[in-house]
């Protein structure tokens, strides 16, 4: 955040995207009728260095409410983008990234947190806005006893399907 807040004070406002992501779901199991909701509000804001590299973070909260539980999280996500191949309007782009999660859990306190690389794709409508869109992930993600005990997974390793998508609309200034 601090190399953010150094790079806006030297830098042109062109240099500077906004976006984020926004999810809601509910499922239903079958067998159980457990139902569970979660929300996830993730605004983003990042700075281009040059046509190759970006920083950025997303700040944000996610609500996941299962049966009787509910668990509340902070999210802190930084990465470093590496746009590897650009044509016309479609960049092919990697984010090595960071992401730290903090909440309360059945009364304890709870650290989820990762470190890893998403591929993704962006569409540069025009200027101004861009289509972006995340498939993906390498690395590791865990979390204390407390995280794990209320639903956090813990993995490591490639996970490239369609459950694993993200998309998001992009705002260049």
């Amino acid at each position: 955040m601090a190399v953010m807040a150094i790079a806006a004070v030297s830098a042109s406002a062109a240099d500077w995207y906004t976006g984020g992501q926004v999810t809601f779901g509910r499922t239903t199991q079958s067998a159980s009728n457990l139902k569970t909701t979660q929300v996830t509000v993730l605004p983003e804001l990042g700075y281009n260095i040059s046509d190759r590299v970006a920083i950025g973070s997303s700040l944000g909260i996610s609500y996941r409410k299962s049966g009787g539980e509910e668990k509340t999280v902070f999210k802190l996500n930084p990465y470093l983008r590496y746009n590897y191949f650009k044509y016309e309007r479609v960049d092919l782009f990697v984010d090595g990234g960071v992401d730290l999660g903090m909440g309360s859990a059945h009364g304890d306190f709870a650290v989820e947190f990762g470190v890893g690389f998403r591929p993704g794709v962006a569409f540069h409508l025009n200027d101004k806005f861009s289509l972006v869109a995340h498939v993906g992930f390498l690395g590791y993600q865990g979390g204390n006893t407390a995280a794990k005990n209320n639903g956090a997974p813990e993995n490591w390793g490639l996970d490239l399907n369609t459950n694993n998508l993200m998309f998001g609309f992009y705002y260049n200034f």
